[in-house]
């Protein structure tokens, strides 16, 4: 379908993360396709590209905060996820973002399935992946004018979720006489260690996620492609990213201020969001910030 680019499965702090998605929209303009698996070497919060920092309740040592190119809302980040990234040409390959959306999310599905998990759903207007109606990956897309970007994360290892309350606003929904609460949600998140309890057992914890981390990029990356371009992030890499538009992700005037954001001549359309409009405050958890009530409802589940 593409000229695709395999970059690897790589752990970066979360400002070259960043940095790097923007180098692979770019790169993509190319008439290349790049493929990358990620993840973070410290825990961050992650804030979408239309997001208001209100959603951080401290700032500390413990973690990093970044913003992204895509939209959305806040999320943790970390060791014990998985991101993926499927940057493509606007070729005319995929006529509208969701069909850039619905074929990734897709892939990626599929690719679990190929490893052993079981009851898998997509749910394209929730942007998410679902395992027995639970949150397992989400993912997010930016539409360039000549490239385009789908990026994820498929969760790994369990949150802590008093560490992710205690950095960040979670949020509630009230349905009927009852309270519903993202706390909840993320404390019921399925994971893949969970799921997937009889592979490499004997491992430690970390060693152990990094082997669900490369099992799982090898099945999706050949559900893309058995053809491909191997590419390595070295640091020459790294240094053409962060100087993207003069860019510094780790900058407060991007990270608090969104300066400078995308301008129209370089991006279509950031799903959700608009390129210069003031940043939204009072966001929901990234994961659940499209689900439906009813299905926020099963996911929320009061324990008993």
């Amino acid at each position: 379908m593409f000229e695709y680019e395999y970059w690897g499965n790589g752990s970066f702090n979360a400002y070259v993360n960043m940095a790097l998605e923007e180098y692979l929209l770019k790169r993509a303009i190319k008439k290349v396709a790049p493929i990358r698996f990620w993840d973070f070497s410290k825990d961050s919060a992650v804030l979408g590209y239309g997001q208001a920092t209100d959603a951080i309740k401290k700032v500390d040592d413990s973690f990093n905060v970044v913003r992204r190119i895509t939209g959305g809302s806040h999320v943790q980040t970390g060791k014990n996820i998985l991101a993926y990234t499927f940057a493509v040409p606007r070729d005319g390959s995929f006529r509208t973002f969701e069909d850039l959306r619905a074929y990734y999310a897709d892939i990626v599905a599929k690719g679990l399935e190929d490893i052993g998990i079981k009851g898998i759903t997509v749910d394209n207007k929730a942007s998410t992946i679902n395992v027995d109606g639970k949150i397992i990956a989400s993912h997010s897309i930016i539409w360039g004018v000549e490239s385009a970007l789908i990026h994820g994360l498929i969760l790994i290892d369990p949150y802590d979720v008093e560490k992710v309350n205690e950095r960040m606003i979670l949020g509630q929904r009230k349905m009927g006489a009852s309270i519903y609460t993202e706390y909840n949600a993320i404390k019921k998140l399925p994971a893949i260690s969970q799921l997937l309890k009889n592979v490499a057992p004997n491992l430690d914890e970390a060693r152990r996620s990094e082997v669900l981390k490369d099992l799982i990029a090898k099945a999706v990356l050949k559900r893309v492609t058995k053809n491909y371009e191997l590419r390595k992030i070295t640091d020459q890499t790294i240094m053409e990213a962060l100087g993207v538009k003069e860019r510094k992700y780790s900058s407060e005037s991007w990270i608090g201020e969104r300066k400078l954001p995308f301008e129209k001549e370089e991006i279509e359309d950031i799903p959700g969001e608009e390129l210069k409009g003031e940043l939204k405050k009072n966001q929901g958890y990234c994961l659940f910030s499209q689900v439906k009530n009813k299905d926020f409802k099963e996911m929320a589940e009061p324990d008993d």
